[in-house]
């Protein structure tokens, strides 16, 4: 079995391309990293570099497909030892993450009534990274605006959210009782920073608007206090957020006024979470609240 020290030498050459680069990324002595280059071609029983009368080496073609190899075979290895630890920990912890903060917050607001002790991570994860944090075991259980069914992972569909203005009384979108994206063209809004999917559905679909984000929740209620700007607010954030008494709710009657949400877990964790799925649904509000 070849050393792995030998291929994470072997994958720095051929990334820094020499041998006292290489001993400089590594902390070893260029010696070492001589020595071991020649014992991994022993090993593997083929010339790895081509070698120049000046003392220079350079991967040959076949060194270039082995420092490919050795890269691929030490990320599963990486992975191998990410996933072990994360489900030895997943014995003893439950960890919900989301691309949106809807879900998030409904889990938040009946969290005394879950049928275990979760773990809510606010920091919210890009599209690219549900899968990969529930298939390493990182995540028990994530919320997605995306239906993923894989050989490891299945979803069930839990909800949707639909967002709707809280606007203050004098203004002329609270004369209305209900709006479109396009009816609210050039109109100014308090917004939140950490939205997700939600945040590039308003800027597309609003004309001209004006998004006056704010990078966290207190800062976005307090600002909410001495504003006239109108505020989103959705199914699944309502109650959470205090108001100004004199604020009205108008509704947002719009077909991209929409975010259906799946809960993604691992197919050897289904029993696990079930429960908390079902409570969930069973909780799920309606689309306006008032």
């Amino acid at each position: 079995m070849i050393d792995p020290r030998l291929l994470q030498e072997l994958v720095a050459f051929a990334k820094t391309g020499t041998l006292s680069q290489t001993a400089e990324e590594l902390h070893l002595t260029q010696p070492t990293v001589t020595r071991g280059m020649q014992k991994l071609e022993q090993e593997l029983g083929v010339a790895l570099f081509n070698r120049t009368g000046n003392n220079k080496i350079s991967l040959n073609t076949t060194g270039q497909l082995a420092a490919k190899e050795a890269s691929r075979l030490l990320d599963m290895e990486d992975e191998l030892t990410e996933k072990v630890r994360n489900f030895a920990e997943s014995q003893t912890r439950f960890l919900v993450g989301s691309d949106a903060p809807g879900p998030l917050l409904l889990s938040e607001r009946i969290e005394n009534k879950l049928p275990v002790k979760v773990k809510l991570d606010q920091n919210l994860l890009a599209e690219d990274e549900l899968l990969p944090a529930v298939e390493s075991y990182r995540y028990q259980l994530v919320f997605s605006s995306h239906e993923y069914q894989t050989d490891l992972c299945e979803s069930r569909y839990i909800g949707y959210e639909q967002l709707f203005l809280m606007c203050d009384k004098n203004s002329d979108l609270a004369k209305k009782g209900s709006v479109t994206f396009q009816e609210l063209a050039g109109v100014s809004f308090l917004v939140l920073q950490g939205i997700g999917p939600w945040k590039q559905i308003k800027e597309s679909a609003i004309p001209n608007a004006h998004f006056l984000y704010q990078d966290d929740l207190s800062s976005l209620t307090e600002l909410t206090k001495y504003s006239q700007l109108p505020v989103f607010r959705s199914n699944l954030s309502f109650p959470s957020h205090p108001e100004n008494d004199d604020r009205v709710p108008v509704r947002i009657d719009d077909p991209k006024n929409r975010l259906d949400f799946y809960a993604i877990y691992r197919k050897d964790q289904k029993k696990m979470v079930m429960p908390l799925l079902e409570l969930l649904s069973k909780n799920w509000p309606e689309d306006f609240p008032y």
